[in-house]
């Protein structure tokens, strides 16, 4: 009797183990809602710079960068802004280095895959002498809309 046990308890065992299995996931029966597609809309950025240079600072990269970021998804139309100096010695010094501070950030901007096919920045050279600390920036527009693949 007791060899009969052993085989006896192994085939109850093995016959009982699909009542203790989970049963098969049927699909959801409730709907499935995709997430709404991000919202683009207009960026604005500020890059300033050190007084009397044109090198981007590491905040300025920083922030160059973050700005990418926020663009994920979005296409940018337009890229409208403008370029300020009063840093440097005479009317020409600073409108020259205005001038190095755009192409520094439209360089930036390119080098970080932000592009447009409008780009309109004008350059200016400010003469009040109180805002000459906030006048070593350029200051930026991108407008955007949802990028479409297709």
């Amino acid at each position: 009797m007791s060899k009969k046990i052993i085989p006896v308890c192994a085939a109850i065992t093995v016959f009982a183990m699909p009542a203790f299995a989970d049963d098969a996931q049927s699909p959801p029966t409730d709907p499935y809602y995709a997430p709404a597609m991000q919202a683009c809309s207009d960026v604005d950025l500020t890059i300033y710079f050190e007084p009397g240079k044109a090198e981007l600072t590491a905040y300025s990269r920083d922030a160059i960068r973050e700005t990418r970021e926020q663009l994920a998804g979005c296409a940018v139309t337009a890229i409208n802004g403008t370029a300020v100096a009063n840093d440097a010695a005479g009317e020409a010094n600073n409108l020259t280095l205005a001038e190095a501070r755009r192409t520094t950030v439209v360089k930036a901007l390119a080098d970080h895959g932000i592009r447009s096919t409008r780009t309109d920045l004008k350059t200016e050279v400010s003469v009040a002498p109180e805002n000459a600390i906030m006048s070593r920036n350029v200051g930026l527009t991108l407008e955007t809309v949802t990028a479409q693949v297709g």
